[in-house]
């Protein structure tokens, strides 16, 4: 079983949140899996799967898209595995966390950290990676970045739901982690990954919660080091 992930110039350090989902989610199924780093420019040149965007997990002869359709994969191929969602209500529920972060927290997270993203591409990326992200905010990568202080607050002020919910419980699946912690913790990899930026207080519930996410797993969430 293999996962491919995103590097930039420290191809040990795989920084999509996407792929820590899924990288926790395979931990979390007791499942090992071999770590295959590309660049951005690398994964359209992966024939054998045609995918524009990581993570792609190969398995049995078989490449798997998207991390939404990996984590269903790995829920209905590994039954005897410990379950991912904790049933159809958990599952339902994970989709429709997987929607709404998209617009809540993604978004203001990746106009907070864009420019630092830039910074830490390979050589061969920087010129895919400007254009592409360019058009897509409208504005350049130096202008994004004159906001950066704007877009943190805004991403922190959409934390609040969850501050309010790990109050009562140490994860968002109740006393276990589910794949709802799982999609929320790969944004907190993706900036420890990027960025100095510090996206927490001491005080904040999900502080204590990034710290019991890190230990899970043998310390899986400890491989990334914080962006200096």
């Amino acid at each position: 079983m293999k996962l491919y992930e995103l590097v930039g110039k420290d191809k040990t350090q795989g920084f999509s949140p996407y792929v820590w989902r899924i990288r926790m989610a395979l931990a979390h199924k007791g499942l090992d899996v071999e770590m295959v780093p590309l660049i951005f420019t690398e994964i359209a040149k992966l024939e054998a799967c045609q995918a524009k965007t990581v993570p792609i997990l190969e398995h049995d002869g078989a490449y798997i898209t998207d991390s939404w359709d990996i984590a269903c994969y790995l829920e209905d191929k590994f039954p005897g595995h410990p379950s991912l969602f904790g049933g159809d209500a958990g599952k339902a529920y994970a989709n429709f966390f997987n929607f709404t972060s998209f617009y809540n927290l993604i978004i203001p997270l990746f106009q907070t950290l864009v420019f630092d993203i830039f910074e830490g591409l390979d050589d061969k990326d920087r010129d895919y990676f400007r254009s592409s992200r360019e058009a897509r905010l409208g504005k350049s990568l130096e202008e994004a970045h004159q906001n950066q202080d704007q877009n943190l607050r805004l991403f922190q002020k959409q934390l609040w739901p969850y501050n309010t919910t790990l109050k009562t419980q140490d994860f968002l699946g109740g006393t276990h982690p589910t794949y709802v912690d799982y999609i929320l913790y790969g944004l907190f990899q993706w900036a420890k990954g990027v960025s100095a930026l510090s996206l927490l207080q001491e005080t904040d519930p999900l502080y204590d919660w990034r710290t019991r996410m890190d230990e899970l797993h043998d310390g899986l969430g400890k491989v990334i080091t914080v962006k200096s």
